[in-house]
């Protein structure tokens, strides 16, 4: 009888870990927009600060911002009655990239409008971006979604050497390659082949 429940508890939390991580190739159209957003305002930044003042670069990341969320309210109500599975798994997951995604808003738009922003700011958000993609794959069990933390990491390493103004340039391109094209992988890949 004891063998015969512990089975079963095995069968639901393997079936609950396979949900989470076809759920999870649903992310991949919001890594493409976040990164392709943010890929845009850091250019616009590059360009503000050292070729051309347009306007302060916190306004270009408020409506960065602004845009991101406008599309993932409009992701929520488009999905909100459908047949999306949540499980514990899941809700981990998100609350885990949503504390990330408003700590690096605090941190880039206050710190730059109260001009606290330090030097070195993209390898602490490529620091922040680490432990979400390194959680994420493990709890879900894929490990290129986790090799991606790593990357990240010896992203934010290099970030530290870099004067802000090239800084910002390659956190440009970790975007491209952490974030954006793994988000285009997903995306296209789907669940169904996994």
């Amino acid at each position: 009888m004891v063998e015969k429940n512990i089975r079963e508890d095995l069968a639901v939390i393997k079936k609950i870990m396979l949900e989470s991580r076809q759920n999870f190739y649903n992310v991949g159209i919001h890594l493409v927009v976040w990164g392709g957003i943010v890929i845009l305002s850091l250019f616009l930044t590059y360009y503000s600060i050292s070729i051309k003042y347009i306007v302060p670069e916190y306004c270009i990341w408020i409506i960065g911002f602004g845009l991101a969320w406008t599309f993932e309210f409009w992701q929520y109500k488009r999905y909100q009655h459908g047949k999306r599975v949540y499980n514990k798994l899941n809700r981990i997951g998100s609350t885990l990239w949503m504390s990330l995604l408003v700590t690096m808003m605090i941190y880039g738009i206050f710190g730059g409008v109260g001009g606290n922003l330090v030097e070195g700011s993209t390898g602490i958000i490529a620091g922040l971006l680490a432990i979400g993609y390194f959680v994420t794959g493990e709890v879900i069990e894929m490990k290129w979604i986790k090799y991606l933390g790593y990357g990240w990491w010896i992203g934010a390493i290099i970030l530290f050497f870099l004067p802000n103004t090239v800084g910002i340039l390659v956190m440009a391109l970790l975007m491209a390659l952490l974030q954006f094209i793994p988000g285009l992988i997903l995306t296209i890949k789907g669940p169904k082949n996994d």
